[in-house]
């Protein structure tokens, strides 16, 4: 029993000094209020490349999107009609919240989306944290 209870602990002070020094990042969760205001400044982005995606326009779905993106239409078009005929067509969005991460230098803005065959879908938004407010990164939970 006491050699167990003697291993646990040099366990636990074995890993306390890397956990001390380990980066800080932090995530600041925005007021719903100053979220929603942010969310308004972005909305355009993100009904384009939500409506974009369930028509297939490569244009559209992209017009938000940094320049650091570098895809190819023929590919992400054959991508986009495989993900449409199991996810159906863009329904509806609803905030959910705004988070600021400084590590990253970004804003990231979650939204609970409705697909019509999928009404669950978590869409998380990464946007550059300058006055441009470009989509650098983007994230699906299903």
């Amino acid at each position: 029993m006491k050699k167990k209870l003697l291993l646990t602990i040099l366990i636990v002070l074995a890993t306390l000094p890397p956990a001390a020094c380990a980066p800080r990042v932090t995530t600041t969760f925005l007021p719903p209020e100053e979220g929603a205001a942010y969310a308004a400044e972005v909305d355009e982005y993100v009904e384009n490349m939500l409506v974009g995606t369930s028509e297939c326009d490569f244009d559209k779905t992209h017009r938000g999107f940094s320049p650091v993106w570098e895809l190819d239409e023929i590919t992400w078009q054959q991508e986009c009609e495989a993900e449409l005929a199991v996810r159906g067509a863009y329904q509806s969005k609803t905030l959910d919240h705004v988070e600021v991460r400084p590590g990253i230098h970004a804003r990231v803005v979650i939204y609970h989306v409705v697909f019509e065959n999928n009404p669950d879908v978590t869409a998380t938004f990464y946007f550059s944290d300058d006055p441009d407010h470009l989509i650098i990164g983007l994230d699906w939970e299903e």
